[in-house]
């Protein structure tokens, strides 16, 4: 069956998983995004893989949306914000994320490293909150881990061998790991985490339980 949302109970706190590849933390009234990347195509073009500003610009269209349709007071991004170090997409995110009406935090991803003294926005380093852990890369804890890094798919095979890899969601019992938000990453499926996970497709229609 495909959904739009997505509500689920972690750690005794109620999430909203959305189309869009993030999540609502509804008590914090905050929006949950991992990896996206800004600045990526920037890198491709350097290094003569011809992509588009437009796959920014159109990541940035999803967070308007989110905001429009939500009432929420903070983003987190939950690393890998940044693909690399200064350049023109990095900028235009900061500009853009600064000229918001809205709380706006960056858990530090490996990726985010490069471009810290750059960057305009709060930055912190994991940390826990309520008995929730917010961390770019998955963490072993006492905590009940929300993070991203590693940009879970799930493959879908066809009778006919076709096969399709969507983005997901990976629910296990101590880690929500979330996809990719940004529209240029690829995506890998982990055959051991999904076997004590629960799998929710990203499709282009809405979300579908595995």
């Amino acid at each position: 069956m495909i959904k739009t949302t997505v509500n689920v109970i972690l750690a005794g706190h109620h999430f909203t998983l959305l189309t869009e590849k993030a999540a609502i933390w509804e008590s914090k009234k905050t929006l949950l995004i991992a990896d996206v990347h800004a600045g990526k195509a920037s890198h491709f073009r350097n290094n003569g893989i011809p992509l588009s500003t437009d796959h920014l610009l159109s990541d940035l269209n999803r967070i308007a949306g989110i905001l429009e349709t939500y009432d929420l007071q903070k983003i987190s991004f939950l690393g890998d914000l940044y693909h690399t170090s200064l350049n023109i997409e990095n900028t235009l995110i900061d500009v853009w994320l600064n000229s918001l009406d809205i709380e706006v935090e960056l858990i530090i991803g490996n990726h985010d490293r490069h471009s810290l003294k750059h960057s305009t926005l709060t930055k912190k380093e994991s940390y826990e909150i309520d008995g929730i852990l917010l961390s770019h890369e998955p963490e072993q804890s006492d905590y009940f881990n929300i993070c991203g890094h590693l940009h879970p798919a799930y493959n879908l095979s066809g009778k006919a061998r076709q096969q399709i890899k969507l983005p997901a969601f990976y629910h296990s019992e101590k880690s929500l790991i979330l996809p990719a938000f940004g529209s240029v990453n690829g995506g890998r499926m982990y055959k051991e985490l999904i076997k004590k996970a629960k799998v929710i497709l990203v499709g282009d229609d809405g979300l579908i339980q595995v």
